[in-house]
C-alpha cells in the first residue's frame, strides 16, 4: 500500500460527455509499517471510546450546550478524554485535534510526524435522541514537511460493534462477529436510480443550503435523512448512493476521506474541491459526481 494516495490530476468523461478534472486523492499515504503500527492503536481506542459511549447511550444522559450553541454529554467528553489519554501515553510525539478539548501539537522537529483526529461523537444530536446514526471518527495524519493530509480513518459505530478503516486504497468493514471484508461503492451511473442522504432537509436552521439542493432531491429515487457519519458509512459500503454535508469541521471530514476513497468513491468539498479546506462534503461515486456537483452549482 505504500505512497497508494498520491494526489494526480486526470481528465474524465462525464455522463454528459462533457470533461471534467478529477482530482484523485486528498489522503497522504500509508506504508505497510504505518499500517501495522497504527491499526492495533486503532483498535484499542475504539474499545476505549465504547466503553465510555455505550453505557450512557438510551440511558437519558444530561445534556449540555456549547458556546457554539451545539450539544454535548458526558459520553462525548469522557470518550475523547480517554483516547487523548491513552495517545498521550503510547505516542507521546504525536499531536491530537479533538472536538471537545482542542489542539495538541506534534513535537519534535524532523518529518514525518503524526496527529490524531478524534471526533467522539459524531452526530451528538442522534445519540441524545436515541437514534442510532452516530458514530466516532478516528483519523491519522502525517505531515511530510507541507502539512498535515489524512492517511487513515475510522468510522466507527459502537451500538452494533462494527467499524469501517479505509486507507485511501482500501475500505475494510470489521463486523462484531470479527468477520473482516473489503468493501467498495455503489456504481450507480444514473440520478433517477440514485440515493440521497442527508443530515436534516436543507430548509432546516442547521442546514446552510438553497434550492439548488431541492433540484437535486426531485431527481433521485429515494432521499433520506440518514446522515452525521452514518452517511458515509452507507456510500462507503454499498448501501446510499450520494450523502451531501455543506457545514463541516475539520474533525467531521479528516476520517472520511481514506474511508471514502478506499471504497472506491469521491469525497469533495460542495464546489468539488478539497474537503479538508472548503469544510462540506460531496460523497459519491465518479459516474455521479459530475451531474451532482452541476446540480449544487445552478
Amino acid at each position: 500500500m505504500t505512497d497508494f494516495c498520491r494526489e494526480a490530476t486526470l481528465t474524465k468523461m462525464g455522463e454528459s460527455g462533457e470533461m471534467f478534472e478529477k482530482k484523485q486523492s486528498y489522503c497522504a499515504g500509508c506504508s505497510e509499517a504505518e499500517l501495522k503500527l497504527f491499526e492495533p492503536a486503532i483498535k484499542k481506542l475504539i474499545s476505549l471510546a465504547n466503553e465510555e459511549i455505550l453505557p450512557r447511550f438510551l440511558a437519558g444522559t444530561e445534556v449540555f450546550d456549547k458556546k457554539d450553541h451545539t450539544p454535548v454529554t458526558a459520553a462525548d467528553r469522557g470518550a475523547e478524554k480517554v483516547m487523548r489519554e491513552w495517545i498521550e501515553a503510547h505516542f507521546p510525539t504525536h499531536g491530537i485535534f479533538g472536538e471537545e478539548f482542542g489542539i495538541k501539537e506534534a513535537s519534535g522537529d524532523s518529518f514525518p510526524r503524526y496527529r490524531w483526529i478524534l471526533d467522539p461523537i459524531d452526530g451528538t444530536r442522534a445519540f441524545i435522541h436515541n437514534a442510532f446514526h452516530f458514530g466516532t471518527l478516528i483519523a491519522v495524519e502525517r505531515d511530510d514537511g507541507n502539512g498535515f493530509q489524512p492517511m487513515l480513518g475510522v468510522i466507527s459505530h459502537p451500538h452494533v460493534g462494527v467499524w469501517l478503516i479505509g486507507d485511501g486504497e482500501r475500505a475494510i468493514l470489521h463486523g462484531p462477529d470479527s468477520k473482516v471484508r473489503q468493501v467498495h461503492c455503489k456504481e450507480t451511473k444514473n440520478l433517477a436510480d440514485a440515493t440521497l442522504v442527508v443530515t436534516s432537509h436543507w430548509t432546516t436552521p442547521e442546514q446552510k443550503g438553497g434550492k439548488e439542493m431541492q433540484s437535486l432531491i426531485d431527481e433521485v429515487k429515494l432521499y433520506r435523512t440518514w446522515g452525521d457519519c452514518f452517511g458515509y458509512f452507507s456510500v462507503a459500503t454499498g448501501g446510499a448512493d450520494i450523502m451531501i454535508d455543506p457545514d463541516l469541521n475539520y474533525w467531521d471530514v479528516a476520517a472520511l476521506v481514506p474511508v471514502i476513497e478506499g471504497s472506491g468513491a469521491r469525497l469533495v468539498s460542495m464546489k468539488g474541491g478539497n474537503p479538508l479546506k472548503d469544510l462540506s462534503a460531496v460523497a459519491t461515486n465518479e459516474y455521479l459526481l459530475p451531474e451532482v456537483l452541476r446540480k449544487l452549482a445552478n
